[in-house]
């Protein structure tokens, strides 16, 4: 069980004997008590430092304030009519802290205080009818008693005010719960002690009360400081508004006093004691002005919370520009009037890396910086919106000069951003439109055609929407649903996919030492598709993936048999998604066992671009992947080498064994200046102890240079074009001498 639990048990228990011991509040086990309850609220907030400190030290003076008096009138009662003044410290004590607190969790305002003076006249009434009336009108009382009796009310009204300040806006929670019952017993002590005293009931039964309340509110503060949520309590603010404030309470506080005090003459005064209600009808006067106050105060924030959200629901919360569905239905509005409307689709490139790098808050203050130059650059009569994350979209009546603002935004948002002291640097890619569609989800689409193009053609850039552009989309998809249908046909044995072999020879005698295997695809009509069309969509699809598990387990099956006959090894690509996929080597490894082909017999080919659009950590891990398989006796190999800008770079950190220099050398081989680069190439393969493959070799001419420079091995429509795996199959056994 939890410190606080045990010690609120045990001091409940000990309080109750100790009334019951001392019904009259006094005497040494009652002291002993309340000065346990003192030092354990003092170690809570030693163990626990909550703050701010100052709320609960004033707390706890209260406690340690009675405790001190407790034991004065204990030690000596001939001093206990002076002592007992002591108690009266409590209270702004206690009034103070609540005041402190209140202010943290919510600072006061205009509203607040007409809230709390609203309660404050409202408790004053029955307190005026019930307490102090019959206190001030009773006979035989003495002055000091009848002061005594009237601060301790006055105290209490203003200590409930605090305390129902802080009850509406602390956070629910135990420690919360344990501050606020504690007051509460102090103040329901008091309020019983002060009606039982006027009304004529002192005695035992006021001392009883007395000693069990104020136990109980010693107790209870000390429990709620042992409790840990205490840390929380002034921080732990609701998150309501000032329009949420209930106004039903507030009127009935407003009722009430006057009801009860009407009900009270009627009963006990009868009608000629209408002086009595002097003080009620002036404080039921300023309570009903106050009220007026309040309710205009509350129309007011109802209309502006409703303004807000009527604002909320049209405009971005963050950049304060319209919002999508504003954004549409001002579109819709400017399609209908007919007059034709001018779009422009605004992305900013590379805001996805500032997001990940830097954080979300850095990324809404660029999103910040880029809405300002965009406002900037708007016309008067232009609709600027955020349809979400870094796209924007404008609206503009001057179709002329559509073309020259999408130029400005793509010049003004590539200029530096400064976010929190770093220089960012981005580029926007912007799509343009202009026409009469049919409706906006037309002109949207046609927007980010538009969008697209600009992206495909570099970025940093805006193009404007041109019907061949749907065209190219509408082919795009429909490229798209065939895949998705023959890559399903395929792993049945029904598709349109199939795997072509070119022969890689050794350029000194011709015979074949390896083939490639290349993907080939034939739509449902028999038309042929061309790798650099369908392997893009199929990177874009997510189909990729299972394309190449399904290209590795068919060339590997193919292979098994040449490499038995012939020692020959088979080349299969690998795409981007396959190398970052965690289970990638344990897949290839797989697919060996299955198939029954020695890893000596098979070369991974990655090209270059793939490594350079992966991170830093997938290249590390990617290099891991391909150690392994190197492992197993698997070589890899780079393709279209020489395309890439980092070349150098990766044959230092990859595993590599087979370097394919792209046939943008081979072309110009013969050219003498051409050779001698082509010959440094070859070089340095052999200096990294690495086999070079000539790909696209066409012409004699190409082959004798590269025979020439001891190319070692090349691949071309010179030697053999891709073919099936049967035509391979003819051709290794009649037309080309065996490897040995």
């Amino acid at each position: 069980m939890r410190i606080w639990l045990w010690f609120l048990t045990c001091a409940a228990v000990a309080s109750a004997v100790a009334a019951a011991a001392h019904p009259e509040g006094f005497g040494v086990f009652w002291v002993a008590v309340q000065a346990a309850c003192f030092g354990a609220a003092v170690a809570g907030l030693r163990r626990h430092r909550p703050d701010p400190a100052a709320v609960y030290w004033l707390l706890v003076a209260g406690v340690g304030t009675s405790t001190v008096t407790t034991a004065v009138m204990t030690a000596a009662p001939a001093l206990s009519p002076e002592a007992e003044a002591g108690y009266l410290l409590c209270y702004p004590l206690t009034g103070v802290a609540l005041w402190l607190l209140a202010r943290r969790l919510r600072p006061w305002s205009s509203t607040r205080l007409l809230d709390a003076a609203i309660a404050l006249i409202g408790m004053a009434q029955p307190a005026w009818a019930f307490v102090l009336y019959p206190l001030l009108s009773r006979a035989g009382l003495d002055q000091a008693s009848t002061a005594g009796i009237t601060g301790l009310a006055v105290c209490d009204l203003l200590v409930v005010s605090m305390l129902l300040r802080v009850a509406f806006a602390v956070r629910p929670g135990v420690a919360s719960g344990l501050l606020i019952a504690s007051t509460a017993a102090m103040l329901l002590t008091d309020a019983c002690y002060v009606v039982m005293y006027v009304w004529g009931r002192g005695g035992a039964v006021v001392s009883s009360v007395t000693s069990v309340g104020w136990l109980t509110w010693s107790f209870l503060l000390a429990a709620a400081c042992l409790h840990p949520g205490i840390r929380d309590v002034g921080g732990s603010a609701r998150t309501t508004d000032e329009s949420a404030t209930p106004i039903g309470g507030f009127i009935a506080l407003a009722v009430l006093g006057p009801a009860v005090l009407i009900a009270d003459i009627a009963l006990h005064r009868g009608a000629g004691s209408w002086s009595h209600a002097l003080v009620p009808a002036a404080l039921t006067a300023v309570l009903m002005v106050l009220m007026v106050l309040r309710l205009g105060r509350a129309l007011r924030e109802r209309t502006s919370l409703q303004r807000e959200l009527a604002f909320r629901a049209q405009h971005d919360v963050l950049t304060g520009l319209a919002n999508r569905e504003e954004f549409r239905t001002r579109l819709q509005a400017g399609i209908a009037a007919g007059a034709g409307i001018g779009l422009l689709i605004v992305d900013l490139d590379g805001f996805k890396d500032v997001n990940d790098t830097l954080g979300h808050p850095a990324g809404d203050e660029l999103l910040l910086q880029a809405t300002a130059r965009l406002r900037a650059l708007a016309g008067p009569g232009d609709l600027l919106a955020r349809l979400g994350g870094d796209e924007f979209a404008v609206v503009s009546p001057d179709l002329a000069g559509l073309d020259d603002l999408a130029a400005r935004c793509v010049a003004d948002l590539a200029c530096p951003y400064l976010v929190d002291g770093r220089e960012l640097r981005l580029t926007a890619s912007v799509g343009v439109y202009s026409g009469s569609p049919a409706s906006t989800g037309e002109a949207l689409q046609n927007a980010d055609l538009a969008l697209y193009a600009a992206k495909d053609a570099g970025r940093n850039r805006a193009e404007r929407y041109d019907p061949k552009l749907r065209a190219a989309h509408l082919a795009h998809a429909a490229l798209a649903d065939q895949l998705r249908a023959a890559v399903d046909g395929t792993v049945a044995g029904t598709g349109g996919f199939a795997v072509h072999y070119q022969p890689v020879v050794d350029i000194h005698t011709g015979r074949v030492a390896a083939v490639e295997a290349l993907l080939r695809f034939t739509t449902p009509d028999g038309t042929a598709v061309s790798p650099a069309r369908f392997v893009p969509v199929a990177e874009e699809t997510g189909l990729i993936g299972r394309l190449g598990a399904w290209v590795l387990e068919r060339a590997c099956t193919d292979a098994r048999a040449w490499h038995a006959t012939h020692g020959i090894s088979v080349t299969v690509n690998v795409s981007g998604r396959q190398l970052r996929a965690p289970s990638f080597a344990d897949d290839v490894l797989a697919t060996l066992k299955r198939t029954g082909l020695p890893g000596a017999a098979l070369v991974l080919e990655i090209t270059e671009t793939v490594l350079v659009t992966a991170t830093v950590e997938e290249t590390e891990a990617v290099s891991r992947r391909l150690a392994r398989l190197r492992a197993h006796g698997i070589r890899i190999a780079i393709d279209d080498f020489g395309t890439g800008y980092s070349s150098l770079a990766y044959l230092r950190t990859l595993p590599i064994d087979v370097l394919k220099i792209d046939r943008a050398f081979v072309s110009c081989v013969a050219d003498r200046q051409e050779k001698a680069l082509f010959r440094a190439v070859v070089e340095l393969a052999r200096s990294l102890y690495l086999q070079p493959v000539a790909e696209g070799v066409e012409t004699d001419e190409q082959a004798a240079a590269l025979r020439e420079l001891d190319c070692g091995y090349a691949q071309g429509f010179l030697f053999a074009r891709p073919m099936p795996a049967p035509a391979l199959q003819t051709l290794l056994t009649t037309q080309l001498t065996p490897a040995p």
